[in-house]
This record gives structure tokens, sequence and C-alpha cells, in this order.
């Protein structure tokens, strides 16, 4: 027998080798695409570094092909590479539609639903009234993912979304839920005790960094006190309400929170500018019985503390 007939009975070709390649490493290629870096395509996906370099090295030896090239920003496609993220994303968009139809015919009310917010409304709003959705569906597990980026819904990243700011997503379904306000406050020991006026130029301010400097009430400091003494700046409301009640220097916090804080003093001066809460979610997941019941409940705790949120006594 001939040796291209033992290879043809005996042996599988490249094309059925990559045939029968792992799905999975498409997850780890893709994201370290997005990313640029091991470290934080490991942060998005929940594993350590060696994990993902381990799933792409496997990926690129099951295709024999090179997919990235290491760069002085970090690790890029090859042209090759580029070509298959394109196929590998329409490969993702199948499999992430094919899992939202699935969810869709699942009518049960138990089961994990993951919200992402930021960690001041995870921390504030939204955590005191996790028990009245427990006792409406004890078999429902609430994850909050309690951070500053913003997750991809369209990506299965999180099944809901509450957001400070009017949303730009693309194919997503967005709901306003409430204004909230915001005031000036510095720490009560700071401050004497009791209201007094904001002094623009004499008080140092707190305030969240560069990366934060298009949010409502940066933008209205920026406008209003140009030439303030800033001494220091955070990623977070949280950071910059625990700063605040130091006494590290005023800062522009939401009005639920801060007015309740016995550490803290509104002062008098202008109104910030309002923010705006909003809702998103995956038209798909919408009216899964366990996202809408997760969505009834926020509902309902935002109307409960609309007054708060609009800083009426």
């Amino acid at each position: 027998m001939s040796k291209r007939a033992l290879n043809a009975q005996g042996g599988a070709g490249p094309a059925q080798q990559r045939a029968g390649l792992d799905w999975g490493h498409l997850e780890f290629f893709l994201e370290l695409v997005r990313t640029g870096s091991h470290a934080r395509a490991a942060r998005r996906l929940g594993v350590d570094r060696n994990t993902v370099a381990r799933r792409v090295a496997a990926l690129e030896g099951a295709l024999g092909l090179a997919l990235f090239e290491r760069g002085p920003q970090g690790w890029a496609c090859t042209t090759t590479g580029q070509e298959l993220a394109e196929l590998a994303s329409r490969v993702e968009q199948d499999v992430l539609a094919l899992a939202r139809h699935a969810d869709t015919r699942d009518r049960a009310l138990d089961g994990t639903v993951r919200l992402t917010t930021a960690s001041h409304l995870a921390t504030y709003l939204f955590l005191p009234a996790v028990g009245v959705l427990r006792e409406r569906h004890p078999g429902l597990v609430l994850e909050i993912a309690a951070d500053q980026r913003a997750f991809d819904l369209t990506r299965r990243e999180a099944d809901l979304a509450v957001r400070m700011g009017r949303p730009r997503d693309a194919g997503l379904v967005t709901r306003k839920l409430s204004d909230v306000a915001y005031g000036l406050y510095g720490g009560r020991e700071v401050v004497g005790g009791k209201p007094r006026a904001v002094d623009f130029a004499a008080d140092p301010f707190v305030g969240l960094d560069e990366g934060h400097a298009a949010v409502p009430q940066e933008r209205w400091l920026e406008r209003v006190a140009p030439a303030r003494r800033i001494v220091f700046r955070c990623n977070s409301t949280t950071a910059l309400l625990q700063a605040a009640r130091l006494g590290v220097g005023v800062a522009v916090l939401p009005r639920f929170v801060a007015d309740r804080d016995p550490a803290l003093v509104r002062l008098e001066g202008p109104e910030p500018a309002p923010h705006e809460l909003w809702l998103l979610v995956h038209g798909d997941l919408r009216r899964t019985p366990r996202v809408r019941a997760v969505i009834d409940w926020l509902d309902g705790l935002v109307e409960r503390a609309r007054p708060a949120l609009a800083g009426q006594p």
C-alpha cells in the first residue's frame, strides 16, 4: 500500500485536526485580542495569566498558525490572527445568541442573575434591599459585580446593568430609573460640625481621576471652580465618600448616601448637576422569569428610594 493511502486510512490530516479543535480556546483568544495583555485578559475571564497563555498557545498549536506577536504596547495580532479574530467573533455571537435563546425558554424562577453596577449603588442602594428579593424568590441568587468597568451585556458578562448616566450601548433595552441629586460635603470635624458655605478658593477638594473627567459632577466642578485646589483623586464614589469623611477634602457626593452619614456635613453653595440612573438589559433576556423578577425588585426599591435619590428630606 502506498504511503499516501496509509496516511488516508490511518491518520487525520491538518484539516481534520483543525476541525476537531477545542472551541473553548476561542474565548481566551478573543479576550487577548481585545485587551492586548495576558494579565488584563485573565482579570476579565477570572483566571490566571498562565491559563490565558496556555489556552492561546494551544489554539496556535492546533491551527499551526502564529496568531500574536509581542510588541512594545503588549500582544498584537498577526495578519492571520486578525483574520481569525473576525471569524471567531462571529462564532462567539452565534454561541451567545444560542445561550440567550435557551435562557428565554427557561421558565424557572431560580438560578443566578448577575447585576453589574457601581460600588456605591451596590453598597447603599441595592444591598439593604436584598432581603426583600430573597423573601420573594428563595431560589434566586443575585450576583452583584461592583466595578467601574462597563460590563458587556451582549457578551453575557452580566445579565443586567444599573449605571449612572445615559447609556450609549447598541442592541440593549435601556430605561431611565431616576434622577440622582448631588451636594457638596466635608468631614464634620473639619468643617466645624455645622453647615457653612463652601470656599472654592480655600477649601481642599477631592475628586474622581482623569478617567472619569466626563461625569456630570466633575464637569460641573470644572465649570464653577476651575481653580480649586485638588489634593486627592480616586476612581470610585465609595473611595471619594471615605476621603470626605476622613476630612481629606470637600467632595461632590450623591445626597442619598451623604445626607444620612453623620460624619459628613453638607456645605452651602451652588447645586451640583444631577445625574441619571439607568437600567440596561439585553432584549432577549428581559422576559426571562428570573431576570424579570430582579427587574421588578429594582423598580420597587428605586420607587421607595426616589425621594432620597432626588435629595428630598
